[in-house]
């Protein structure tokens, strides 16, 4: 017995084969307190022990001589679960309902309690019907615990009517149950005579039965909001029990608007004044949830007053009910009242006026809210003029007065580093309307600050004001933002810098971003590159082209790089640059070349090795030559006399439906268009591009002299079946 008491410690752990076995053994031991603790073990195994073998005899169990070990069998079949589940399982758990033995019964209810939807039959519910009216009252409770756990499968008109009894039940533990299962029933259970119960159930002697059945009241919710059941509620809230009145608090919050009549709002202006701190808690959370309808000067008082409290909890409740009342609740009382909060040691509390003033700011813009955070910014508590400068930024635009600006360039200077910041941010929010001379001096003077915070808030606030801000001045302290010790200062200062577009666009600028480009911080060079882009498209350098291109080989700044090149377009169309660009042999890159070989005002500087490779290059992505104006590819051939075109030339001709043909000097090209020509400046020249374009399938007929048979139609001379083998090709010499 002593082995079955320690593989009862060890639980799930010891459940090899072989133990199993040993225990389904041990069931059949003589000794009862060995068939016991053979139980009680395999309850510890749980669902391992779920196997035929052990469901069999713990279904044999269940007749054993001893009350005991019949207890201890239900009890382990309830812990093997749903895995247990059989329909010999459950004919041998309520035959266990039908125990002489009250404790035995009770344990086969929470058996089929931990079987849950599976033991839902109706034989199940039933069987639980007539349980509910056992001699005993544990087991009768216990009844009620399983229905309300088997859930919706079990709610019936048979079932409501027998829980609608137990209602009614001498034992108050089974009458507390009863309400709990109708709770759990309530999608189902919101019938007039089930809320009725529940009403006649707030009344009842025993306060557990009493709270929970304002707790089923409020499972049910809006189903449940009658004028009768509020009316209970508002009864409830004077009960002599703390418990009760706060669930009766907590349904009404539940409720919501449908429960916001006056009779329920004095109710619960009532209860902030109740002796139970949890009380005033529910009672603050439930005219909360009653809206703008609760917006009476009465309910509005009360906050107020509510705000006073000594409890943060109630002045949080306080604080949020203010703010869902909306525009109604901006008086100068209120306000008043949540700036005296505002100076709460909880940072929750603190944080909560501060939203609420930003609200009510927001939507009304009330002088009342910005004269008193114009108050509060002369506070000498810190955290006041914190919070203030935070909701003048939640107010934005709306709050960019001359006194506010005023008095948030004063905050500036404060000495507290946390408003410094705290003012930069709220002058960015306030934005464009903000970007005056002086609070760009401001700010600028902020940008020298000795806390990095402040700093980088200045950086955030110039480049919300956008190029509005782009003062000679301020641009240069952005500049030399960029060589500060803290990262994420040059980070946004770069970020700054490329907002401000053309105005940013100096040498200094350029050369102070190319040199950022070395940083030590993968970010900041990406945001160098990336302000490079957007800066450098009006005079780019080809000091910055070769950085950019250096900068292909940064795995973390290739994007932007490439980017950045591409938005310099034309004036990087150099050997190096598209050399770069190929080699990263990623689509950044090849939109990158792309752009700017469109965008090219000529090819002529690309020398031959670079020419080759762009046609390798095509070959493999026909989609980005097709894009390239044949115009220039003729051009920098007839310019640069690079044989190496030629057989970009036919590529082009070929995947852009084109026909060429060369007569003389002169090579026409055939498209979708006229027919553009190209005069020659030596036959050399056309020679070269007639063997090239004769190598390639289909793609040209070349006359060395004038013609009327000169020109072939063009469909038919570039289809390559027509010409698959160069025999074939028609060419006059």
């Amino acid at each position: 017995m002593h082995a079955y008491r320690l593989l009862d410690q060890l639980g799930a752990k010891a459940a090899t084969n072989d133990i199993i076995a040993a225990l389904v053994t041990a069931l059949e031991d003589k000794d009862h307190h060995a068939r016991g603790a053979a139980c009680e073990a395999l309850s510890q195994i749980g669902e391992k022990a779920a196997t035929n073998d052990i469901t069999a005899a713990l279904i044999t169990t269940l007749r054993d001589t001893d009350d005991i070990v019949r207890r201890k069998a239900c009890t382990a079949l309830g812990q093997i679960g749903e895995k247990a589940v059989t329909k010999d399982v459950i004919t041998a758990v309520l035959r266990a309902l039908g125990d002489t033995d009250n404790i035995v019964r009770s344990k086969a209810c929470e058996a089929l309690g931990q079987m849950r939807e599976k033991a839902a039959t109706n034989d199940v519910i039933a069987a639980l019907i007539t349980t509910l009216g056992d001699v005993d009252d544990y087991v009768r409770h216990r009844a009620c615990i399983v229905l309300g756990q088997i859930g919706e499968k079990a709610v019936t008109k048979d079932v409501i009517t027998a829980v609608l009894r137990a209602l009614g039940d001498t034992d108050n533990i089974v009458r507390s149950k009863a309400c709990e299962a109708l709770g759990h029933m309530a999608l189902k259970a919101t019938t007039n005579d089930v809320t009725a119960a529940l009403i006649t159930a707030l009344e009842d002697t025993d306060n557990i039965v009493r709270s929970k059945a304002c707790e089923a009241l409020g499972q049910m919710a809006v189903k449940a909001t009658t004028n009768d059941v509020t009316a209970a509620l508002i009864t409830a809230l004077g009960d002599t029990d703390d418990i009760v009145r706060r669930k009766a608090c907590d349904v009404l919050n539940q409720m919501g608007e449908k429960a916001a009549t006056k009779q329920v709002i004095a109710a619960l202006l009532n209860k902030l004044g109740d002796v139970n701190e949890w009380v005033r808690r529910n009672a603050c959370g439930a005219l909360c949830r009653m809206g703008e309808k609760s917006a009476t000067n009465d309910v509005i008082a009360a906050l107020i007053t509510a705000l006073k409290n000594t409890d943060n909890i109630v002045k949080l409740e306080a604080c949020i009910a203010l703010g869902r009342m909306g525009e109604k609740a901006a008086t100068s009382d209120v306000i008043a009242a949540l700036m005296i909060a505002l100076g709460n040691t909880d940072n929750i509390v603190g944080r909560k006026v501060c939203e609420v003033l930003g609200q009510m700011g927001e939507k009304a813009a009330t002088k009342n809210v910005i004269t008193a955070m114009l108050t509060a910014l002369r506070d000498t508590d810190n955290i006041v003029k914190i919070k203030a400068c935070e909701i003048l930024g939640q107010i934005g635009e709306k709050a960019a007065s001359n006194d506010v600006i005023a008095a948030l360039m004063t905050a500036l200077r404060d000495t507290d580093n946390i408003v410094r910041s705290k003012a930069c941010e709220a002058l960015g929010q306030i934005g464009e309307k903000a970007a005056i001379n002086d609070v760009i001096a401001a700010l600028m003077v902020a940008l020298e600050d000795p806390d990095d915070i402040v700093k980088f808030e200045a950086c955030v606030a110039l480049g919300q004001m956008n190029e509005k801000a782009g003062t000679e001045e301020m641009i240069a302290a952005l500049v030399i933002r960029l060589r500060d010790a803290d990262w994420t200062l040059r980070r946004k200062a770069c970020v700054v810098l490329g907002q401000m577009g053309a105005k940013a666009v100096t040498n200094d600028v350029i050369v102070a971003l190319v040199n950022t480009l070395g940083d030590v911080n993968d970010e900041v060079r990406q945001n160098a590159y990336e302000a490079l882009g957007r800066v450098s498209m009006k005079e780019p350098t080809n000091h910055l082209i070769d950085l950019l291109v250096d900068a292909l080989e940064d795995a973390n700044a290739r994007k932007k790089a490439c980017e950045a090149l591409g938005r310099i377009g034309g004036r990087a169309a150099t050997s190096s640059v598209i050399n770069g660009l190929l080699c990263i042999q990623d689509y950044d890159g090849y939109r990158g070349l792309e752009n700017i070989l469109i965008s090219a005002f000529s090819l002529s500087d690309i020398d031959s090795n670079t020419v080759s490779k762009l046609f390798n290059f095509w070959s493999r992505e026909e989609w980005f030559v097709r894009n390239i104006p044949i115009e220039k590819i003729m051009e920098a051939y007839v310019c640069t006399k690079i044989a190496e075109w030629c057989p970009i030339i036919g590529l082009h001709s070929l995947r852009t439906a084109c026909g060429v043909t060369i007569v003389g000097q002169r090579v026409i090209v055939y498209g979708n268009s006229n027919p553009i020509t190209f005069d020659m400046p030596s036959c050399k020249l056309c020679d070269d591009l007639a063997d090239v374009l004769a190598n390639q399938s289909g793609s040209a007929f070349y006359l060395r002299t004038s013609s009327s048979n000169a020109v072939l139609p063009f469909k038919q001379s570039l289809s390559p079946v027509l010409y698959e083998n160069e025999d074939n090709r028609q060419k006059t010499l």
